[in-house]
Formats: C-alpha cells, sequence, structure tokens
C-alpha cells in the first residue's frame, strides 16, 4: 500500500552531474540533437552517463527528450550532456531548420481566430 508521497532520490539531482569536467565552449541548448559517438567508451560511466547512453541507443533525442525519459531537470540533463561531449562519447547536433510558414496562411487564421 502506497501513502500518496512519491519516492524520493537517493542521490541529489545536482549530484548527476557534479564529478564531470564541463567544457566551456560546447554550446548544449533544449533542442540540441544528441546521439552516442560511434567509437565511444561507454563503461566506466556514472550511472546517469550509463543510463543516457543506453537510452541513445535507440536514436538521437533532445536533450529536453533526455531529461524527460531521465527523470532529471533539464539543466543537469544540459551538464551531463555537455561533459559526456567534452570526454569523446556524446555528439550532438543542431536541430534541422524547417521553413517558415508561410505569411498568408498565418493571417487567414488569424481573422479566421478574431471571427470567433
Amino acid at each position: 500500500m502506497t501513502s500518496g508521497r512519491q519516492r524520493r532520490r537517493v542521490v541529489p539531482d545536482f549530484m548527476a552531474a557534479a564529478r564531470l569536467t564541463v567544457p566551456e565552449h560546447i554550446n548544449v541548448e533544449r533542442t540540441t540533437l544528441v546521439y552516442v559517438a560511434p567509437d565511444a567508451a561507454t563503461n566506466g560511466l556514472a550511472p546517469p552517463g550509463s543510463h543516457l547512453v543506453s537510452l541513445l541507443g535507440d536514436g538521437p533525442l533532445s536533450v529536453y527528450e533526455c531529461a524527460a525519459h531521465l527523470g532529471l531537470p533539464y539543466c543537469v540533463v544540459r551538464l551531463l550532456v555537455a561533459g559526456l561531449v567534452g570526454g569523446g562519447t556524446l555528439l550532438t547536433r543542431d536541430p534541422p531548420i524547417s521553413d517558415l510558414p508561410d505569411i498568408e496562411i498565418l493571417e487567414l487564421v488569424l481573422s479566421g481566430l478574431r471571427a470567433l
């Protein structure tokens, strides 16, 4: 029987990235796509890093998606990703830039919303 309380973490969130050296030149944003480097040495990683690497085994995910799957705050996963990119375990790329929607369609939608 549960008391309605959520289970508390044994280790606080900020400790997930505590031992990582985060390079300053690596830019990781919310929509940055993350994937495992082909020649990455994944043994010897701390538990959050190994969970992240196993999560990315199926393909690239954004940093926000990784945070949601891991149950960690975005800022912690951002540091974790940057540290693992600096160590050569992960690679990142910016998401593809999509074309902006046609201005005429946006004006039609806006006029339709005003009519409501």
